[in-house]
C-alpha cells in the first residue's frame, strides 16, 4: 500500500527540495535512470557465473558475479525509491512490489514448471524429490535457507546437483526487496534526512559485513547462503547511489582510471578468487568494491574509460538485457545434459550454454517483457499481485506432483532396491546412539550382552557406523558386548574439519576429547576406529567432506592412537572406504531410465577411489605404539582395477562413501575372520 508522511513532514521534505537535499536526491534520481554501463556488468556478472559452472578455464572464481549483481541490485533500488520519494514525498510499496512481481516471477516460474516436467523423464527419483522439495522453497523464494540447511545437514543429498541450486541467489534479492524499501522510508520518511538513511544504512552495512566475516570463519554453509550475511554488498551498492555528483572531485581522466581499475578488479576477481576460499568473508570485498568503483565512475564519466568502450560493447549489451533469464535456465540444462551424458566435457557443457541463452531470448521477448510492460498490469498492481500469488500455488502444485511422481517411480520394479539403498545407513537407532549436528553430548549406546566381559567398542564418524551391521552380528555370535561412541562427520583421527567445509563440525575435538575420556574409563577389550579420510584422487572436490594436509592427517591420527594406547587398549583401525566421485545410487537410476545410452558406468577406477598415501601416513602414526592393528576391507571392495556400485545383486553405496548397511552385513564372515584372531587375542 501507499504510505503518505504526516502533512508536517510532508510540507518538511517539500520545503527541502530547494536545499542540498534536493540536490543530492537530484544525483540520486539521475543515478536511477537507465545506465547502459549497468546493463553491461549485468553482461559480465551472468558470463562469469555460466562460464564457471561449465568449467571453462581461467573462470576459477566466477561464481562472484552473483556478487556483482547484489551490488548493482543494491545500487538500482536505491536510486529508484529514493527518486520516488523526490517526486512523491513517498513510497507506494504495492506498486513496487508489483513491478518486482512482474519482474521476476513469470520467468522463474516458467523455468521452475519445465525444470521439474523434463526431471520426471531424467532425474533419478531421490533426485527427483530433493527437486521438488527445492522447487517449493524457490516458489516461495526461501531456497537460500533451504540450501544452507541441507548443504549442512551430514546425511542430506547433494546440494550441488539439484537443478535449483542457483535460485538461493534469487531468493535472497526478493528477502531484500522486502526489507529495503521500508528501511529506505525511515530513512527519509519518518527522519527527514538524507544523513539520517546514510547512517542507517552505513550501520547496517557495516554489521552485515562483521557478520559475514565471523559466520564466514566459523559457519561457512550459512554466511554464503543467507541475507543477513550478504546484505552488506546491496548496503554497498544502495550507499553508492546515494553518492551526489560531483561529492568527490576528480578529473576525468582519474575517473576513467577508477572505472577501468574497477572493472579490472572485476575480471580477477572472477580468475584468481578460487571456490572455498573462506568465501564470502573479507574476500567478498575485492569483487564488492571493484563493481562499486566502476559505477561511481561510470555515473561520473558515462561515456569514457569502461562504460564507453567496454560495457557499452554490443556483446554485453545483449547479455545484460538477457541476464536474468539466462541465469535462470542455464543451469537446469548443465545438470539435465550431466544426467543424460556422464562424461560431457567443458565443450559439451559450453555448447548447452550457448543453447539455453537461446530459451533466455525467447522467453525474455514472449514472456519477460509482455507481462512485465503489459499496459493492463502496469496500470493496477493488485491484480498483478493476485496473479503473483495465483503463480506462486501453482508452482507449488507443481512441485508436490513431482515429488508424488518420484515416490511412485522409485516403487517401481526396476528402481525399488536402488530407491532403498539410498536410506539403508545401518540398522541401529541413529537419534539415540549418534551425536548428530554440532551437538557435543557423548552418546553411547549398548548391544549383545551387556554382561560379557569382552567389550568392543565402536568409535569414529559415519564410516564408522557403517561397519555397524557386521560388527553386531559378530558380537552377537559370541555373546560379547558392543558399545558404540560415534558422532557423524567427527573423524576419530585427532583433526578439525575446517570451517568453510559444507560438512563442517566446529564442536569435532570437544566431542572427541570426551567420548575418548568415556573410552578410556570403560577399559574396554578391543577398540575399532572408523573414520572418514579428508582426501581424495578426484577432480571433484564435493566428494571430500573436508580438506587438511596428509602431514595433519598423520599426526592427528597419531595423538589420537597415542591417548588410547597409552591407556593399555588394543586399537584395531579400519582402513576407510574407497571414495566415487559420484553419488552411486543415483548413478544406478539414472541408468535405468537411459537404458538407451550405453555410455558412462557406475564403477571407479580404484587408483581414482583410494589414496594410499594416507593409508602409509595412518601406519606411520602407529610406529611405535603397541597393540595398534590395521583391518583393509579393501579387497573385498574392489579388484586389481576397479571398485564396484553393485556386487551380487547387491547395490554397494548408499552415497558416494558409504557402504549401505546391507552389503555391509554381507561383509559379516570375511570381518569375522580377520577380526577374530585380534579379539581372541584381547581376551
Amino acid at each position: 500500500m501507499a504510505l503518505r508522511p504526516a502533512p508536517v513532514v510532508q510540507a518538511e521534505i517539500l520545503w527541502i527540495g530547494v536545499s542540498t537535499l534536493d540536490a543530492q536526491m537530484k544525483s540520486v534520481s539521475q543515478s536511477a535512470t537507465y545506465r547502459p554501463d549497468i546493463e553491461g556488468l549485468r553482461g559480465i556478472a551472468v558470463l562469469m557465473v555460466v562460464a564457471f559452472h561449465c568449467g571453462i578455464p581461467g573462470f576459477l572464481g566466477g561464481f562472484v558475479g552473483v556478487d556483482i549483481f547484489f551490488v548493482l541490485s543494491g545500487y538500482l533500488i536505491t536510486g529508484l525509491l529514493v527518486a520516488e520519494i523526490r517526486k512523491t514525498c513517498r513510497v507506494n510499496l504495492l506498486a513496487f512490489y508489483a513491478r518486482r512481481a512482474r519482474r521476476l516471477l513469470p520467468a522463474s516460474a516458467l523455468t521452475l514448471v519445465s525444470t521439474l516436467i523434463v526431471g520426471t523423464f531424467i532425474l533419478a527419483p531421490n533426485e527427483l524429490i530433493f527437486a521438488g522439495r527445492a522447487a517449493r522453497a524457490t516458489a516461495l523464494y526461501v531456497s537460500n535457507m533451504f540450501f544452507a540447511v541441507n548443504a549442512a545437514d551430514y546425511f542430506s543429498p547433494n546440494v550441488e546437483n539439484n537443478p535449483f541450486l542457483h535460485t538461493w541467489s534469487l531468493a535472497v534479492e526478493e528477502q531484500f526487496y522486502v526489507f529495503w524499501p521500508i528501511l529506505i522510508m525511515l530513512g527519509l520518511q519518518l527522519w527527514q534526512s538524507t544523513r539520517a538513511l546514510l547512517v542507517l544504512l552505513s550501520g547496517l552495512t557495516l554489521l552485515s559485513l562483521l557478520a559475514c566475516v565471523w559466520f564466514t570463519a566459523n559457519s561457512g554453509t550459512f554466511s554464503f547462503y543467507v541475507l543477513p550475511t550478504r546484505a552488506w554488498e546491496f548496503g554497498v551498492g544502495g550507499l553508492a547511489a546515494l553518492l551526489p555528483r560531483g561529492a568527490v572531485r576528480m578529473r576525468p581522466a582519474v575517473w576513467v582510471a577508477i572505472g577501468w581499475f574497477g572493472v579490472i578488479v572485476i575480471m580477477a576477481s572472477g580468475s584468481f578468487i578460487p571456490p572455498g576460499a573462506d568465501f564470502p568473508g573479507w574476500i567478498a570485498i575485492v569483487p564488492t568494491m571493484g563493481t562499486c568503483a566502476a559505477l561511481i565512475a561510470g555515473f561520473e564519466q558515462p561515456h569514457r574509460g569502461p562504460a564507453g568502450v567496454l560495457l557499452n560493447s554490443n556483446p554485453l549489451q545483449l547479455l545484460g538485457t538477457l541476464s536474468y533469464s539466462w541465469y535462470l535456465w542455464h543451469w537446469p540444462l548443465l545438470v539435465f545434459s550431466e544426467a543424460l551424458f556422464p562424461s560431457i566435457g567443458i565443450g559439451g557443457k559450453t555448447a548447452v550454454a550457448v543453447l539455453s541463452l537461446v530459451g533466455a531470448a525467447t522467453t525474455h521477448h514472449l514472456v519477460e517483457n509482455p507481462i512485465r510492460f503489459h499496459p493492463y498490469l502496469l496500470k493496477r498492481p493488485m491484480v498483478s499481485l493476485c496473479l503473483a500469488v495465483i503463480i506462486t500455488i501453482g508452482s507449488l502444485i507443481t512441485a508436490n506432483l513431482a515429488m508424488l511422481s518420484a515416490d511412485r517411480l522409485a516403487q517401481t520394479p526396476s528402481l525399488k532396491d536402488i530407491s532403498a539403498a539410498t536410506e539403508d545407513i545401518a540398522d541401529m537407532p541413529r537419534e539415540k546412539c549418534v551425536s548428530l549436528g554440532n551437538s557435543i553430548e557423548v552418546k553411547s549406546c549398548v548391544f549383545g550382552n551387556p554382561t560379557s566381559e569382552v567389550n568392543v567398542v565402536l568409535f569414529g564418524d559415519s564410516h564408522a557406523i557403517q561397519w555397524f551391521n557386521p560388527l553386531r552380528r559378530i558380537t552377537e555370535a559370541h555373546r560379547w558386548r558392543l558399545t558404540t561412541f560415534l558422532k557423524s562427520g567427527c573423524p576419530a583421527a585427532d583433526v578439525t574439519p575446517p570451517a568453510t567445509s559444507l560438512r563442517s563440525m566446529p564442536n569435532c575435538s570437544a566431542w572427541r576429547s570426551e567420548a575418548i575420556r568415556h573410552v578410556v574409563t570403560l577399559r574396554p577389550t578391543t577398540v575399532i576406529l572408523g573414520s572418514a579420510t579428508p582426501l581424495c584422487l578426484t577432480r571433484n572436490k564435493a566428494a571430500c567432506p573436508f580438506v587438511i594436509s596428509i602431514d595433519e592427517w598423520r599426526k592427528g591420527t597419531e595423538r589420537t592412537l597415542a591417548t588410547l594406547a597409552a591407556a593399555h587398549l588394543r586399537i584395531v583401525a579400519l582402513r576407510d572406504t574407497p571414495r566415487w566421485s559420484f553419488d552411486v545410487p543415483t548413478c544406478l537410476a539414472r541408468s535405468v531410465r537411459r537404458a538407451w545410452y550405453s555410455g558412462g558406468s557406475c564403477d571407479i577406477d580404484k587408483s581414482a577411489s583410494l589414496n594410499r598415501e594416507l593409508f602409509d601416513a595412518e601406519r606411520t602414526a602407529a610406529r611405535g605404539l603397541p597393540d595398534v592393528h590395521f583391518l583393509d576391507m579393501t579387497d573385498m571392495l574392489c579388484d586389481k582395477n576397479l571398485c564396484y556400485s553393485m556386487q551380487n545383486g547387491a547395490i554397494v553405496y548408499r552415497d558416494n562413501n558409504h557402504l549401505t548397511g546391507k552389503f555391509a552385513a554381507s561383509l559379516t564372515p570375511t570381518l569375522e575372520a580377520r577380526l577374530l584372531p585380534i579379539l581372541n587375542a584381547a581376551r
